[in-house]
């Protein structure tokens, strides 16, 4: 996190699931932007594109861009996965473009032109946002189009999410992990790399008894020689997992398993093992009785069971192609499906938009004391990032204590916002209004945002406070 810009190079895997982070700059494909779009991308390796981009927080070791340890521990060895992305941001509104910010303003231009460092430019900046608030802060090239960058980001994201509702949680852990075992990029998983893949699952068998399964499933596939050793496919392994985690548990009922049978009843008709359960039968003795959602119509439940047929599963033995029935597995799937989520997504609309006319004191607002600190209120760093986090995280009433700060070259005032008379540093108000206006702009439909002003400033400095709100928030 010391403010440095070094350059780094994006490589999207095949699936769209994992972006890699390469610490080393790749001269752009046919000039212009620094990321175009894949038609026109050159081919690293099989399956993948690359693109350059410079990374705000790195350290430079023979001249290659290596990304901090912060963020390395975070990506694990910088593979992103699209799914830890929560959120894409515009401009420079994180802690490390405010490292970058200070040093750049100790150095002169032509220091910095010497050196061969680029400018910091917001317009051409942005940072990714990861779930737990850890950040990849980039800068596109000089002469690249950030907004073209960001909309293909976001394109992949939306694609990202839109396919995981389709993927059960045990498919989308092995397309997670696939990624990292299969390090040649052949698309197969051989009998030495199933082992290791087993073993990051959590599913651990003895190397000998790894070797007999694997090679007992490729003869039942009727795979050639040639075909065994270039390995399994993806959907073939899912089905080798699948089918030997049902083998191993015959002598045990699974907890879900037992739900199943004390819900719907163990036997059908004839005395056979239960193994679907229709739609009457999940809305009535399901989601009516035992779940107790009396608002639930079969128009409801089929739909459910819509979602359930589309859904990637690890399933070989008891696959469902009525409509009207769902089998065990995409039972257990809708279990732990979002549409099966304890609290009530009715809940989130707490207030409609009449309700807004009510005063004040009559609403629970989320609020955040000392926001700019990013620890204790005696010592510790203040952030401008800290406001974004906040909004993220639901607060609407935000504090600035703001103090006289110093005067810039042509004698304005700059107001400060810090802990005032303690050792904690001081941030610009002007880059938190910024920060307002950019999180408004992406999120217009939001309640009220209430800023409490501390104000410990002299009135040239109050004019300034106004001016620059007025400026940007209009």
């Amino acid at each position: 996190s010391n403010g440095r810009l070094e350059p780094v190079t994006f490589k999207l895997s095949k699936d769209r699931f994992i972006i890699s982070i390469l610490p080393r700059k790749i001269e752009r494909v046919g000039g212009g932007n620094s990321l175009m779009r894949p038609s026109i991308l050159s081919r690293k390796r099989s399956g993948t594109s690359q693109t350059s981009m410079g990374s705000v927080g790195g350290d430079s070791v023979d001249g290659s861009a290596v990304l901090d340890a912060a963020i390395l521990s975070l990506l694990s060895d910088t593979d992103v996965d699209i799914g830890s992305i929560d959120r894409i941001q515009s401009g420079q509104m994180t802690l490390k473009f405010e490292m970058a910010r200070k040093k750049e303003r100790r150095q002169s231009i032509s220091q910095r032109n010497s050196m061969g460092i680029p400018m910091l430019d917001e317009k051409r900046s942005f940072s990714l946002i990861f779930r737990g608030a850890e950040t990849l802060d980039l800068m596109v090239d000089q002469g690249g189009d950030r907004e073209e960058v960001l909309y293909i980001l976001n394109s992949i994201i939306r694609q990202y999410e839109s396919a995981k509702l389709k993927v059960g949680n045990e498919v989308l852990l092995l397309r997670y992990i696939w990624n990292d075992v299969d390090r040649d990029d052949s698309n197969t998983i051989n009998e030495k790399e199933m082992g290791e893949l087993l073993n990051r699952i959590n599913f651990h068998v003895k190397e000998k008894s790894t070797g007999a399964m694997y090679q007992k499933f490729v003869k039942t596939l009727g795979l050639t020689k040639t075909q065994r050793k270039q390995g399994l496919s993806f959907d073939q392994c899912v089905t080798l997992l699948h089918k030997t985690k049902r083998d191993m548990a015959t002598w045990q009922v699974k907890p879900v398993t037992q739900l199943f049978y004390d819900i719907f009843g163990q036997f059908m008709t004839k005395n056979k093992i239960r193994k679907k359960v229709s739609a009457t039968s999940f809305l009535n003795k399901f989601l009516l009785t035992v779940q107790g959602e009396d608002n639930r119509t079969m128009e409801y439940v089929m739909q459910i069971f819509a979602k359930l047929h589309q859904l990637e599963l690890a399933d070989v033995s008891n696959h469902i192609t009525e409509q009207n029935y769902i089998s065990l597995e995409q039972f257990e799937a809708y279990l732990l499906s979002r549409d099966n989520d304890i609290f009530n997504p009715m809940r989130e609309q707490v207030c409609k938009s009449s309700d807004m006319s009510r005063p004040l004191s009559e609403y629970w607002i989320n609020s955040s004391h000392n926001t700019y600190l990013t620890g204790d209120q005696l010592t510790s760093k203040s952030s401008v990032e800290m406001y974004t986090k906040a909004l993220y995280r639901g607060c609407r009433c935000l504090e600035l204590d703001v103090w006289d700060g110093a005067r810039d070259e042509f004698g304005n005032p700059m107001p400060v916002v810090y802990h005032g008379r303690t050792l904690t540093s001081k941030i610009m108000f002007e880059d938190i209004i910024k920060s307002l206006d950019v999180f408004l702009m992406l999120n217009p439909k939001t309640y009220p945002i209430i800023l409490s002003l501390e104000n410990h400033c002299s009135i040239p400095f109050q004019q300034t406070m106004a001016t620059q709100m007025k400026s940007i928030l209009g």
